[in-house]
């Protein structure tokens, strides 16, 4: 499966309005995206402010190459990140543990709904369950005891799971691995950390009492940047990756 590509163009909007097209191509998850955008009217048509919009959308900093070839004048990148986990997903051994990493609003969530995943366990919902407020923090503990013991039954059973949590602290994940390896399991890592701005916006858009204060989605943010996968691998994780979002 091909890597995300990305295409920046300059395009002709409406009237007499020039500005920037941004496409991306080739992902198992929203495999299509169709940006414009205008910026100030300079004869070089803002390439510097275009590349900074464009960065911003995709999540992440690119090397881009000027090109000519076979079209127009753009400027293209290629995501050298996982595409999607789609890969990862096929090739799980029996029993895998897997641990999302990534602040709130990364889209760790719509990852496991649209890649299917069956046996999700999610602070969350235990938290709605536990004291009816999928944002009551005080409840926390309690539905930590329960996601614990919820994993614990899986692993036994051999069930390959997914923990829909943050995770961006090394002690949190030292717990989980130490699960992991009490039943003989592979524990797996797959990081979100698309750009910060990307989960401030989808936080303001989550229901008042799941939104996260900016400076701990902040905080979150810098713990998920430190956890590298050569970082992840080196805690205990059998395998990491990075995995590149819908935007």
């Amino acid at each position: 499966m091909s890597l995300p590509r990305y295409v920046l163009a300059p395009t002709h909007l409406t009237g007499d309005t020039f500005g920037w097209q941004l496409t991306r191509t080739g992902g198992f998850l929203d495999t299509f995206l169709d940006c414009h955008e205008t910026f100030a009217p300079t004869a070089d048509r803002d390439l510097s402010a275009a590349l900074t919009w464009a960065e911003r959308i995709i999540g992440s900093r690119h090397h881009w190459r000027y090109t000519t070839e076979g079209g127009p004048e753009r400027w293209t990148a290629t995501d050298d990140r996982e595409a999607t986990g789609a890969d990862v997903l096929r090739s799980l051994e029996p029993g895998t543990l897997l641990v999302a990493v990534g602040p709130g609003g990364s889209g760790k969530s719509t990852f496991a709904e649209r890649a299917g995943l069956v046996t999700v366990v999610s602070l969350d919902s235990l938290r709605e369950e536990i004291g009816g407020d999928a944002g009551d923090q005080t409840v926390t503990p309690a539905a930590v005891r329960r996601q614990n013991r919820l994993l614990s039954e899986h692993l036994a059973e051999g069930t390959p799971v997914y923990v829909d949590s943050t995770n961006v602290e090394v002690s949190v994940r030292a717990g989980l691995i130490e699960q992991a390896r009490r039943h003989g399991r592979p524990i797996v890592s797959l990081r979100f950390v698309p750009h910060l701005d990307i989960c401030l916006a989808r936080n303001a858009l989550r229901p008042v009492n799941r939104q996260v204060p900016d400076h701990v989605l902040a905080r979150q943010h810098d713990l998920a940047l430190a956890a590298t996968p050569q970082a992840l691998i080196a805690e205990g994780f059998t395998s990491a990756h990075d995995i590149v979002t819908p935007l």
